[in-house]
C-alpha cells in the first residue's frame, strides 16, 4: 500500500512542505465552498477564499501542474484517470482534495487491517460510506466519484487481477447510495456494497479457479509418463471438476481436489 500511486504522491508532497501547504490551502477552499453549495466551486471562488492569485492556482492544480496527482493517475493508472474528467481546473482541484479529505480515513483504515484481504476489502466498504456520510457537499462536486485512492486501493487489496476500473463502479454506487439518504448509517449502505461485493468475489474466485484448471490440464497433457487408461481416469476428473465450475463459479479448487 505504501507504493501505491496515491501514497507515493503524498509521501513526495510532504518533502516539499512549502508547496504542500500552499496547496493544502486551496484544498482547504474548495471543501469550504463545495460544503456550503453541494456544487463545484468558480475557479475564482477558490482563489479568493485561498488568499491567493490565479498564477498561484495554476502550480498546483490542473494539466500543467508538476505535482498534480491526477496527472499521475493518466500516466499510471489511465483506465481509472478517465473515469474522472476534468473539464476545467476546478473539476481538477475537486479530485484532489476529495483524495485530500479522505486521507486521514485512509490511514485509520490501514492501521485497523491485519492482512486479510476480504475483511480489509469490507472495512474500505465502511470507511468510504463514513467519509461520504461527512462530506455530503465534497461528494455532489464531484459527482459522487469515490476518492482515487480509495479505488486504488480497493483493487491492491482485493488482488486477484481485479483492475480499478471495474472496481470503480461498486464503490460510485455506494456513495450514490449514502448521498440519497442522508440519514442512513454508513453502516447500512456499506451492507448492500458488502453484498455485491460477495458476488464479484464468487466471479473473480471462479475464474481463477477455472484458471488453475486449465494450467491442471495443460500439465496433464504434457506429461510423457502418464500412461493412457490412468490419463483417461484423470480425464474424467479433470471433466468433473470443470463441471462443477460451470454450476457453480464461486466454488474454487481446493487442496483436497482431484485436480491438485
Amino acid at each position: 500500500m505504501r507504493c501505491s500511486v496515491a501514497a507515493r504522491w503524498w509521501a513526495e508532497n510532504e518533502k516539499r512542505r512549502r508547496h504542500w501547504d500552499t496547496t493544502q490551502h486551496y484544498y482547504n477552499a474548495f471543501l469550504s465552498l463545495s460544503s456550503r453549495t453541494g456544487e463545484l466551486p468558480d475557479r475564482q471562488e477558490v482563489v479568493s477564499l485561498a488568499g491567493g492569485r490565479q498564477s498561484t492556482f495554476y502550480t498546483v492544480s490542473g494539466p500543467k501542474a508538476l505535482h498534480s496527482l491526477l496527472a499521475r493517475y493518466q500516466g499510471a493508472l489511465p483506465g481509472l484517470a478517465g473515469l474522472y474528467p476534468a473539464p476545467n481546473v476546478a473539476a481538477w482541484l475537486g479530485h484532489e482534495t476529495a483524495v485530500w479529505a479522505y486521507w486521514p480515513h485512509r490511514t485509520g483504515w490501514l492501521r485497523s487491517i491485519d492482512g486479510d484481504r476480504d475483511r480489509a476489502a469490507r472495512a474500505l466498504l465502511f470507511v468510504l460510506a463514513d467519509f461520504a456520510a461527512g462530506w455530503q457537499g465534497l461528494m455532489r462536486a464531484s459527482g459522487g466519484r469515490p476518492p482515487m485512492c480509495a479505488v486504488e486501493d480497493f483493487a491492491i487489496v482485493l488482488g486477484r487481477g481485479a483492475s480499478p476500473e471495474t472496481l470503480y463502479g461498486l464503490l460510485a454506487r455506494l456513495l450514490t447510495s449514502v448521498a440519497a439518504a442522508p440519514g442512513m448509517p454508513p453502516e447500512a449502505a456499506a451492507d448492500s456494497a458488502e453484498r455485491e461485493l460477495d458476488g464479484l468475489l464468487r466471479r473473480m474466485n471462479g475464474a481463477a479457479a477455472q484458471a488453475r484448471l486449465a494450467e491442471a490440464i495443460e500439465t496433464v497433457r504434457n506429461d510423457p509418463t502418464i500412461s493412457g487408461p490412468r490419463l483417461a481416469e484423470i480425464g474424467k476428473m479433470l471433466r468433473s471438476a470443470g463441471e462443477m465450475l460451470l454450476t457453480d463459479p464461486g466454488r474454487e479448487t481446493g487442496a483436497d481436489s482431484p485436480v491438485i
